[in-house]
């Protein structure tokens, strides 16, 4: 099939025609799960320039994608200035697709969600808003605490140089 589109059978343009429609079908797959995962941090509350770096990754993978789409569509240009051949041909096709085709497009999507995914899980940190009062109240003493101690340590060592101690 290295031939020219509009040099093609009708069954041979119904071949590219179903790729584009299983590759259309993993962009889309693409898509959702890029829109799933930045409505999950906007709601779980992730930092913005995390919610940023996953948006261009997806948004970069997106348009990886439509590259790898726009060759194919060609065919479906040919199809349509050609509808008498539909009614010679009939609409189901009669050659199966390679499964050289399968393989590339299992790699190609593969490698997509991965990059996705993979994306999700590093920039996926949710912030934990402190609603408890008690909570910072605590905190706030433990740090005044903690203060007391060392300056009174420290007066304590001016009190009493090391050298001092040691006689």
């Amino acid at each position: 099939m290295n031939k020219n589109f509009n040099e093609m059978s009708f069954d041979e343009l119904k071949c590219y025609r179903r790729e584009v429609l299983w590759r259309s079908l993993g962009l889309l797959l693409v898509i959702i799960l890029v829109i799933t995962g930045m409505v999950f941090m906007d709601v779980n509350h992730v930092s913005p320039s995390n919610q940023n770096r996953f948006r261009g990754i997806g948004l970069t993978t997106v348009i990886a994608l439509f590259g790898y789409l726009k060759p194919l569509m060609a065919a479906n240009r040919v199809m349509r200035d050609h509808p008498d051949w539909v009614k010679k041909s009939g609409f189901g096709a009669k050659i199966p697709l390679p499964m050289a085709w399968h393989v590339k497009r299992l790699c190609v999507l593969g490698a997509s969600l991965l990059v996705i995914g993979v994306g999700f899980v590093s920039s996926y940190k949710p912030q934990v808003p402190q609603t408890n009062l008690q909570d910072q109240v605590d905190i706030i003493q433990l740090d005044h605490d903690l203060e007391r101690e060392q300056k009174f340590d420290q007066v304590l060592d001016t009190i009493t140089p090391d050298d001092k101690k040691s006689k």
